[in-house]
């Protein structure tokens, strides 16, 4: 059996992983190994290795990074040990392959460790750009790490192809977020009330706002700035869920746990919802608020806008649902209001979403099983010329053919 190591290490993108790695758990043919890892195993982040356990994923090896001291400096040293204890994980494990999701650093030395123990690595979600944070260095490094590529859509397919990856080795497979939303059965406004312990008796915004790792200490501003708008939203409830364990992600947290007690019939602060749960908060609010990618990606699937704050997602792909604004409290308002005009409510119905494709998890669990590793890890560098694709279109189609696809 073909040995496959999931690495997660955070909620989001457990959340996003959490089909393909039941389909690998299922499988025959594939033995799953899984890597806790990150915030998973920090109390603070709401210690969310319990959402794995009761999804009945017992069998797992947990790699404590320390994650307590979110300076540069103390994510410099979480780094060293990320690499050091993966490269151990490895060592002794000897996976087939090993899939890693998203930009985040702990990815980055995941996939540094692989490299380095000669393990080839599977990437889900790159070719993206995110250029108001450092995680955007972090995915093309993984990109240039990985040997084979799992986008979300034809555009970030393309842009890894640029990058000198082989086409045959790029499989633009869609959004295991958009899947997880056709798939789910989401919550009922009543049955997300009894689970929070939260009253959602008036229209409810959903604020996430992360740190902007490429600003010095403008987070805390641009947070306070929101705050300012939502004290005059007397008339609606507010959901807060946790930042990430980025640089200056716990002093934002204290500020939303601080607006959190001056407004405790308002407001509720959660460290983690769980995937269901906050998709199912994200289906019945009026506004998905802040600066997180799931305002970019999963929101507009359910048809619910999105107000993206600030440069965190600048360089995504936006559907029409998404109004981006500045980190000011003017220019927040005014797309609050905007999300009420009857030709913004139009376009949201007529959304084509370029992320949606059928069975995800499964194509991707099928291309894991069948594709050919021997030689894999010597790469070859493909010549991309952007003004003649046809030999890129000619490669394509030759591998579409096979039956993976």
């Amino acid at each position: 059996m073909r040995k496959i190591c999931v690495y997660t290490s955070t909620r989001a993108e457990y959340g996003l992983l959490k089909n393909l790695i039941m389909e690998i758990d299922e499988s025959f043919e594939l033995q799953l190994q899984l890597l806790v890892s990150g915030s998973h195993l920090v109390l603070a982040q709401g210690m969310t290795i319990e959402e794995i356990h009761k999804d009945g994923f017992e069998e797992h090896t947990c790699v404590d990074i320390d994650l307590s001291d979110d300076s540069s400096k103390g994510i410099c040293r979480s780094m060293g040990t990320a690499v050091t204890e993966y490269g151990k994980f490895f060592a002794d494990n000897s996976p087939d392959i090993v899939v890693i999701l998203g930009d985040r650093f702990e990815a980055f030395c995941c996939a540094t460790a692989a490299q380095i123990c000669r393990v080839p690595v599977a990437h889900i979600h790159g070719g993206e750009t995110t250029q108001g944070v450092i995680d955007e260095a972090f995915r093309h490094c993984i990109t240039k790490m990985a040997h084979l590529h799992f986008p979300s859509c034809e555009e970030y397919q393309n842009r890894i192809i640029q990058m000198g990856e082989s086409p045959e080795n790029v499989y633009n497979v869609g959004a295991l977020g958009i899947e997880n939303i056709k798939s789910l059965c989401l919550m009922t406004r009543g049955e997300l009330e009894e689970s929070i312990g939260f009253k959602l008796d008036k229209p409810f915004f959903l604020v996430t706002f992360h740190p902007v790792t490429l600003e010095n200490n403008s987070a805390q501003e641009q947070l306070k700035e929101l705050l300012s708008v939502l004290d005059l939203c007397s008339d609606y409830k507010i959901i807060f869920t946790s930042t990430n364990a980025d640089t200056g992600g716990q002093v934002l947290n204290q500020i939303i746990a601080h607006y959190q007690k001056l407004h405790p019939d308002q407001c509720l602060f959660v460290q983690s919802l769980g995937y269901l749960r906050y998709l199912s908060a994200m289906k019945l609010c009026e506004a998905v608020i802040g600066n997180s990618s799931s305002g970019v990606l999963e929101a507009p699937a359910l048809r619910v806008p999105t107000i993206n704050i600030g440069d965190r997602q600048k360089g995504r792909i936006r559907m029409d649902s998404v109004i981006d604004c500045e980190p000011s409290k003017y220019s927040i308002q005014q797309a609050l209001k905007s999300i009420y005009e009857n030709t913004f409510q139009a376009k949201i119905r007529d959304m084509i979403i370029p992320f949606e494709k059928f069975d995800t998890s499964i194509r991707i669990k099928k291309i894991l099983q069948h594709v050919g590793l021997t030689g894999i890890l010597k790469k070859k560098f493909f010549d991309f010329v952007p003004e003649d694709n046809s030999k890129l279109k000619k490669r394509l189609l030759k591998r579409n053919k096979d039956k993976i696809l």
